[in-house]
């Protein structure tokens, strides 16, 4: 599986920097993993996957990284890693790009099954083994299609996240909103009807209208926020 957009977006925004323990669910070949360890200096970062050969990716990415000491790849499905209860209530923040295509057309492929349908991992499951392992106060930073929004949003408030931002993504200036970001806390079922009200109308453009040489120039939003990543490679402008 290529390195894609959504996994870029969620591990160069996600807020991290004061975590000490941070999962991501589903990591793939550790990209997202590994983007949150570089910004979160003194955090224990774990990634779960269930497909073997991505989580063998996954950590060969992380013994060739310089933050090996400090991420390492658990080969399990989420909920069979929850039901360690000594991680109850131990991590920060947990981020996941997750499976979220739903009733579509598969891959003759079952890696790209499972890496992009939810079957094996449905929403309301994610959310609650994020319930079982975040502390009190704890942020479960995910990206998901807004043709899902309501979906999420409903079981979200039923056991008690109250949506602290949200972002909408456009692929280009004149495109529709795709995606969100979103950054949920556990908190009371109250605190999650209050923090459902808020005005969350922020938007992130990709790509500008503008071209060079038939290639689409990215938008200064988007290359501020990836900027920790590609200020080494001056040609990545």
């Amino acid at each position: 599986m290529k390195v894609g957009t959504d996994a870029l977006l969620l591990g160069s925004w996600s807020k991290v920097e004061e975590a000490s323990m941070i999962a991501d669910i589903g990591c793939g070949c550790g990209i997202v993993a590994l983007m949150v360890a570089q910004r979160a200096k003194n955090a224990l970062v774990i990634g779960i996957e269930l497909e073997p050969k991505a989580a063998s990716e996954a950590a060969e990415n992380i013994r060739n990284s310089p933050w090996s000491d400090r991420v390492q790849v658990v080969q399990s499905s989420i909920q069979e890693f929850a039901k360690n209860q000594e991680l109850h209530g131990r991590f920060d923040v947990l981020v996941s790009n997750p499976p979220f295509f739903k009733n579509h057309p598969k891959s003759p492929q079952l890696e790209r099954n499972l890496a992009r349908h939810d079957d094996s991992l449905p929403i309301e499951v994610l959310l609650s083994v994020a319930d079982q392992l975040l502390k009190e106060e704890g942020f479960l930073d995910l990206i998901w299609p807004s043709d899902r929004w309501d979906e999420l949003k409903a079981m979200s408030e039923s056991l008690g996240f109250a949506l602290l931002t949200r972002i909408g993504v456009k692929g280009n200036t004149d495109g529709e909103i795709r995606r969100f970001l979103c950054r949920w806390q556990k908190r009371s079922p109250l605190s999650a009807a209050v923090g459902a009200q808020m005005d969350l109308n922020e938007e992130l453009v990709i790509e500008t209208n503008q071209r060079i040489n038939g290639v689409p120039i990215l938008s200064e939003d988007y290359m501020e926020l990836l900027d920790a990543y590609v200020r080494y490679w001056p040609s990545a402008r």
